[in-house]
């Protein structure tokens, strides 16, 4: 009876977004299940297909680059505090990464702030962007 109860109710959260198994494993201890029921509730839902990090991780990294224009050090940052897996987070940066054009995100973020030399570069480290990609900008023509 409580599994069932447990699984609407996790089922209702997904329906708003998507989330990581520790965030669900979280929002439904915290709702006063108990320990066995949310473990057996989060296998159910993997098993249907309804939970998946890495899907969750792969959509979450995809916003925060591509909407939000953070870099892969902010969003691998992100994702820990997540609880999402290491080996998760680093195959979907890699995979992240090879899809977009990073180049074009700063681009855009300094158009968009109007920023040139070293505040530029200062502003793109705080987004989460690193040396190599900051330095790759540079050498496609953009003024740093």
């Amino acid at each position: 009876m409580q599994l069932n109860e447990a699984l609407k109710y996790a089922k209702r959260l997904l329906k708003f977004r998507v989330r990581s198994k520790a965030e669900l494993r979280d929002r439904l201890l915290m709702k006063g299940f108990d320990p066995k029921t949310v473990e057996a509730t989060l296998e159910s839902l993997e098993k249907s297909g309804f939970l998946d990090d890495e899907k969750f991780a792969y959509l979450y990294a995809d916003d925060m680059l591509i909407v939000h224009g953070y870099g892969p050090l902010r969003i691998k940052m992100k994702l820990r505090q997540l609880k999402v897996d290491e080996e998760i987070i680093e195959r979907v940066l890699e995979r992240i990464m090879k899809e977009v054009d990073v180049k074009q995100i700063m681009k855009r973020l300094l158009e968009k702030e109007k920023l040139k030399g070293p505040e530029a570069r200062e502003y793109l480290f705080r987004r989460g962007f690193t040396t190599k990609e900051i330095d790759l900008l540079k050498e496609g023509g953009v003024e740093m």
